[in-house]
């Protein structure tokens, strides 16, 4: 049930009609309430507490999907966030396919051992972790890939040396990527090492007959690899020995539904609950990892920054335009030293440019006044997703004729040129040189291995088979200035998953940064020290009682409401930032303690929400525990 005082187990009589064939995990029928409500069947024993008992109503499948570890992990992560069992296993358990269900299943073959491993042995401790997964141990570690196109930055290399151990023990392994894209990439590499028909795939993309039929070999004992977006971390594999989280700081771990679980937080419940190894990969790290390490919860494995700036490719930072002394740049919007790069790295191959938004322009202001440009029918910014046809971003009204109420011109200018606009003028600036531009609904997978110019978006970059010869990441400054928590977190991340593309040092490869010189993230870059900018970060937001140094909740909804959900507990003991107004009818109020604390306060909030529910209050009302930002969704 999906109403938090109703979020316990039932006692129900099985029929002799269906006893021989019912079991524990089993899909149901039940009466509850006047109606019939799906269930599942998660203990069987001989007597119940209950004087009388309602029968069982049909036996939907005796499949056994919810096994006790399988509810038993669901159960924590509820617990976790404190929400409901249901929310999260419509998450974790995909639909029921009947006809895939009945059907044969193909069988799966052995995954085929692997060469000597050459990426994970480069870094300190890394030997040692592959040591631990072929004996059979459970080592739980944080990996920060160098941002190189091979060799130690191989970050699909890395990961399959770590499966290929764990796999050596008699072993299986889930590993969770971000988006559907990552999935692709390491799908084809997974493949390719431990054969086609060896690796399963658990992703919402694949269809619900693949993803069902992926989810009961998983579950039967037959797949011991399984590759899959966030739901993934959910795999009922068999003797699980190792979950691998890959780029966990990137958003989309993050299911948008609630209770709002995070594929980080899961696989770190998991791998505690099942005595599993547990790796966190990525060319970046978040500053959720970095707290458990810094709890001594996870291991280490990450070069010297001395040593990295040896395998990376070179970063240099310069400033914007300024207009007075580089005039011949400026309509470009990019300084001459830039402009000298792009020329040099063309010369040798592709060069990665990257800009943070996307379409012609983010935003549109008139071209005399500078003043933005507003919609003048409500009042909402005016944008250019189409060069040469503005439109509102709120009501989508596109008027014949702009004018502005200002200074009454009509003339507009792009601040903020995105993908799209940027790709335009470099083109015009090169001439002979092909453009592309991969952002929005036109993401390309992969580049061309020829001298071209590619424009691309955070997480929209398109591979190239030979490494990028240059990465140039425009408008800095632009993402450090993003109105998030995380602004300066989330910038690093995309810029060293950008920089992970281009060639190494000794193939003549370099990154440059406009924008930001002076800011602690850029020069953290430049020093190729992500690790001490994450860890200063994480202090700032222990200074300032922010996830994850604290347990916090964060509850948004119509202000009668909240003021009813913090009237059912005394929250004693708790901290309370609010209620605050953050939109019409909108209020939120924050609710956080310290870590040692975080069980009675996810108690607490879902004891509140269970009063509320049994009162049937009214008004609409959401809770997020542990929220990656503090901004409405």
């Amino acid at each position: 049930m999906p109403l938090a005082h109703l979020d316990r187990l039932f006692d129900y009589e099985v029929p002799a009609s269906v006893a021989e064939d019912v079991v524990v995990g089993a899909r149901v029928k039940v009466p509850f309430a006047g109606t019939t409500r799906d269930g599942w069947i998660i203990e069987l024993t001989d007597a119940s507490d209950v004087a009388k008992l309602a029968r069982l109503g049909k036996l939907v499948s005796a499949e056994p999907i919810a096994v006790p570890a399988t509810y038993g992990l669901i159960r924590a992560v509820a617990d976790h966030y404190a929400g409901c069992w249901t929310d999260v296993a419509r998450l974790a358990i995909p639909p029921r396919h009947a006809t895939t269900e009945k059907a044969p299943q193909r069988e799966w073959p052995a995954p085929h051992e692997l060469d000597a491993p050459t990426v994970l042995p480069q870094y300190p401790h890394g030997t040692g972790l592959l040591e631990a997964l072929a004996e059979g141990r459970s080592p739980r570690a944080l990996w920060e890939a160098a941002t190189a196109f091979d060799g130690p930055g191989d970050l699909i290399g890395g990961v399959l040396e770590a499966a290929d151990a764990t796999l050596r023990s008699g072993r299986s392994v889930v590993v969770v990527v971000p988006t559907a894209r990552e999935l692709a990439v390491f799908l084809a590499r997974f493949r390719q090492s431990f054969g086609h028909g060896a690796v399963g795939v658990l992703a919402h993309e694949t269809g619900r007959s693949a993803r069902y039929r992926a989810y009961l070999a998983a579950s039967r004992g037959e797949a011991r690899i399984i590759l899959g977006t966030r739901s993934a971390v959910f795999a009922p594999v068999h003797d699980l020995g190792l979950v691998v989280v890959v780029d966990d700081g990137h958003d989309a771990h993050a299911d948008q539904r609630a209770p709002h679980p995070h594929a980080r937080a899961v696989a770190v419940l998991r791998a505690a609950r099942e005595n599993a190894g547990l790796l966190l990969a990525g060319s970046a790290r978040s500053t959720d990892a970095q707290a458990l390490l810094s709890r001594g919860w996870l291991g280490e494995l990450a070069l010297p920054p001395v040593q990295a700036r040896q395998l990376s490719a070179p970063v240099r930072a310069v400033s914007e335009i300024d207009r007075q002394r580089d005039p011949s740049s400026a309509r470009l919007r990019i300084p001459s030293v830039a402009f000298r790069f792009l020329a040099e790295h063309l010369a040798r191959g592709p060069v990665l440019v990257q800009v943070p938004r996307t379409g012609d322009s983010a935003s549109l202001s008139c071209a005399r006044c500078f003043n933005r440009a507003v919609c003048t029918k409500c009042s909402g910014p005016m944008r250019a997703r189409v060069k040469g046809v503005p439109e509102c971003s709120l009501c989508g009204f596109r008027p014949a004729r702009w004018t502005c109420p200002h200074c009454h011109t009509s003339g507009l200018r792009t601040p903020l040129p995105g993908a799209s606009r940027t790709a335009e003028e470099l083109a015009r600036a090169f001439p002979g040189v092909l453009a592309v531009n991969s952002s929005a609904d036109r993401i390309r997978d992969d580049a061309p291995d020829e001298p071209a110019i590619v424009v691309a978006t955070p997480g929209a970059e398109p591979r190239a088979s030979s490494g990028y010869s240059g990465v140039l990441i425009l408008d800095a400054q632009v993402s450090l200035e993003r109105a998030s928590l995380r602004a300066a977190e989330e910038a690093v991340r995309r810029w060293a998953n950008a920089a992970a593309l281009v060639r190494g040092p000794r193939d003549a490869g370099s990154v440059m940064i406009v924008g930001g010189e002076t800011h602690p993230a850029v020069q953290a870059f430049q020093r190729a020290d992500i690790a001490g900018f994450i860890a200063r970060e994480l202090a700032d937001r222990a200074e300032a009682g922010l996830t994850p140094a604290v347990k916090m909740a964060r509850v948004v909804g119509e202000p009668e409401a909240l003021r009813e959900f913090l009237d059912n507990d005394d929250w004693a003991g708790i901290d309370i930032l609010g209620p605050t107004e953050v939109g019409q009818e909108r209020w939120a109020a924050l609710l956080r303690c310290p870590i040692d604390g975080a069980r009675d306060l996810t108690r607490r909030v879902k004891s509140a929400a269970a009063i509320r529910s049994a009162r049937k209050e009214r008004g609409l009302l959401s809770i997020s525990v542990d929220p990656e930002s503090l901004e409405d969704r």
